[in-house]
C-alpha cells in the first residue's frame, strides 16, 4: 500500500457502514471531522482522526469504502496562520 494522503472531513455515506468508535455496535453514516484518503476507487475513513478513543490506545481501526458508497465529503480547511499569509 502506499503512502496515503490524510485529510480532515465530513462525509455522509449511503448506508451506515462505519462502526462508531465510542459504541462498536452503533453504525453510522454521517460521520464529521474524521481523517479520510483517497486511493483509487476506494475511501480510507480513520473515525477516531488519528487521536486515540481511550488512554493508552496502540491501534486504529481504519474502514475501507468503495467510492459508490460515499454520497458526500466536505473537507475541512484549517485557517492559515496571519502570519504565514505574509509571507
Amino acid at each position: 500500500m502506499s503512502e496515503l494522503n490524510w485529510r480532515t472531513a465530513d462525509l455522509a455515506l449511503t448506508d451506515k457502514l462505519i462502526p462508531n468508535p465510542n459504541a462498536a455496535h452503533d453504525l453510522l453514516k454521517n460521520l464529521t471531522n474524521v481523517r479520510v484518503a483517497v486511493e483509487g476507487a476506494f475511501l480510507h475513513i480513520d473515525p477516531q482522526n488519528g487521536e486515540p478513543a481511550h488512554v493508552g490506545q496502540t491501534e486504529w481501526e481504519v474502514y475501507i469504502v468503495p467510492a459508490s458508497s460515499v454520497e458526500k465529503v466536505r473537507y475541512r480547511v484549517p485557517a492559515l496562520d496571519p502570519i504565514a499569509q505574509i509571507f
